[in-house]
């Protein structure tokens, strides 16, 4: 296993960008960083630049394995996570759960980023590895601003060091978002190398990944194709074990394209615990995110034909869940498998799990022979990568917008073929002759389960303008401490395309005092 000392963050990078004016604080200090001290040797720059990196952290580990629980892919039962208000449209400027770290760490990371790039060129040192550490700041000031874009629309976009000045920025346009962060990808297509130096540092396949699902967001279904098939050309390839794609120990292989580096101590998550299920006989977990019933029934049956929702609803406690998409059972632990050795619970009354029924193995180390005795004990011991962009991304993003572009043609049918059949997998192919519209669904179920619990399926919904309906659902949890209750997931599509921004920003900013996105005034 190789990981990555890239999140030894200097904390002090975000402020060298700034100096005051006064003849006393400019005499130089013997025992801290300046930007007078700050700048010179390449072991400025290659601090600085890991700076970049250090938000990653930030805008992940509370929320990568969540998002799907703002969808009806999962459950979450603890308001106080941050998380469970979102999905009944209950947040506020005042109260954005744990939306706001996302927010404020993808700000903290661009700052990182325009310190960096505003001084890079200060320091002597050699032409390729300059390039190509300026090639990483555009790519991740980019990344922070793709996710910005992406849940808040048209932000404020400082592109400068950070300065007082920056409180009257007022809000960019989506699209003008959009332009910067294409305008800083393409930027470091040109900068980066091929092939990481080391891992979790970011790469010129990772640049064009990036930009083919930039495009892809904005419905720019040629540019999409055409990044996509840049990807393709440049080595990456499915990992042949669709459940040890999300082991430690295969971390950083072929079908990984950009992740986000965990270590511990300094850099871990919690998502053994999250995802763990509450039962001291299986893990020490705390069933924070679920799977649903409504995701389950998802999965085709393993001859390519529908599963039939309704024996979901004759047969609460035990659907027919057998026989089915191998995918599956390597996201999820169910009735009748075996959890870390042990069967997966079902109470004297005959109701499996906690709260829904499921538990997810997809982002643990957990698996039906694994062992107890290894179990994370406690939250921030967790180290396995999340993954941003792998290769199977690449090429349903190819085959949607291949699709809008021009209909089911060969090159839509090979690319979403090969994610199914898979080694670990075995999907039949497609049907032939399917319409635009019958591929366009069947592209969306494709995407639903094969990135089922990584974070990607609520912008779907969302992009796909279906979030009204989709967001609106009740949901049945068949869980032993639920039985057979609902809940009301409640989506008010006049605001909750977009997040509100904080209200101390609204309330701070002179510029941004009208600027609230609609509905949260």
């Amino acid at each position: 296993m190789h990981k990555n000392a890239l999140f030894i963050s200097l904390t002090a990078a975000a402020l060298l960008g700034t100096s005051c004016g006064k003849e006393f604080l400019n005499k130089v200090p013997q025992d801290a960083i300046t930007p007078i001290t700050f700048w010179k040797t390449e072991a400025d720059a290659k601090a600085a630049n890991i700076g970049c990196y250090s938000s990653l952290w930030d805008v992940s580990t509370e929320v990568l394995p969540y998002l799907d629980v703002l969808t009806p892919n999962a459950f979450n039962n603890y308001p106080w996570e941050g998380w469970k208000n979102i999905s009944l449209s209950l947040h506020t400027p005042s109260d954005m759960g744990s939306m706001l770290s996302l927010y404020r760490g993808a700000y903290s990371g661009i700052s990182a980023c325009n310190v960096f790039l505003a001084n890079i060129d200060k320091v002597t040192m050699n032409g390729d590895r300059k390039n190509g550490m300026k090639g990483e700041a555009y790519f991740l000031r980019a990344y922070y601003y793709s996710l910005l874009v992406n849940y808040w629309g048209g932000v404020a976009m400082p592109l400068e060091s950070p300065s007082i000045a920056q409180i009257d920025l007022k809000k960019s346009t989506r699209a003008e978002v959009y332009a910067q962060v294409e305008k800083d990808l393409l930027a470091a297509t040109d900068l980066l190398p091929t092939t990481a130096a080391e891992p979790g540092r970011v790469t010129k396949g990772a640049a064009w990944g990036l930009l083919t699902r930039v495009y892809l967001y904005q419905e720019k279904w040629q540019a999409t194709v055409d990044a996509a098939k840049k990807v393709m050309t440049m080595g990456y390839e499915l990992y042949p074990s669709y459940r040890g794609l999300f082991l430690e120990a295969n971390e950083n292989n072929s079908e990984v394209i950009f992740d986000i580096q965990f270590l511990q101590p300094r850099y871990p998550t919690s998502w053994d615990i999250y995802l763990g299920i509450y039962d001291p006989l299986n893990a020490p977990g705390w069933s924070s995110i679920e799977p649903t019933q409504d995701l389950v029934n998802e999965y085709e049956m393993k001859d390519g034909t529908p599963y039939d929702a309704k024996e979901a609803v004759r047969n609460p406690k035990n659907p027919n869940n057998e026989n089915r998409d191998p995918r599956l059972d390597q996201t999820i632990f169910r009735r009748g498998k075996n959890y870390n050795s042990v069967p997966y619970p079902v109470d004297a009354d005959g109701w499996p799990g906690v709260y829904t029924g499921y538990s997810f193995k997809k982002y643990t180390k957990y698996d039906n022979s694994t062992s107890l005795a290894d179990a994370v004990g406690a939250t921030g011991l967790s180290q396995i990568n999340g993954i941003i962009i792998r290769y199977a991304d690449i090429l349903l993003m190819l085959a949607e917008a291949k699709n809008e572009l021009s209909g089911p043609d060969a090159e839509v049918y090979g690319a979403i073929n090969k994610v199914r059949a898979r080694p670990s997998v075995e999907m039949p192919p497609l049907p032939a002759n399917l319409t635009k519209e019958q591929m366009r669904l069947r592209i969306r179920h494709e995407r639903r389960v094969e990135f089922a619990g990584e974070g990607l399926y609520y912008s779907d919904i969302r992009r796909w303008k279906i979030a009204e309906t989709e967001l609106n659902k009740t949901l049945v949890l068949n869980g032993s401490q639920m039985r057979g209750a609902t809940e009301k997931r409640v989506f008010r599509k006049e605001r909750d395309y977009l997040m509100p921004f904080p209200l101390n920003d609204i309330e701070n900013a002179p510029n941004m005092k009208d600027q609230q996105n609609p509905g949260y005034n």
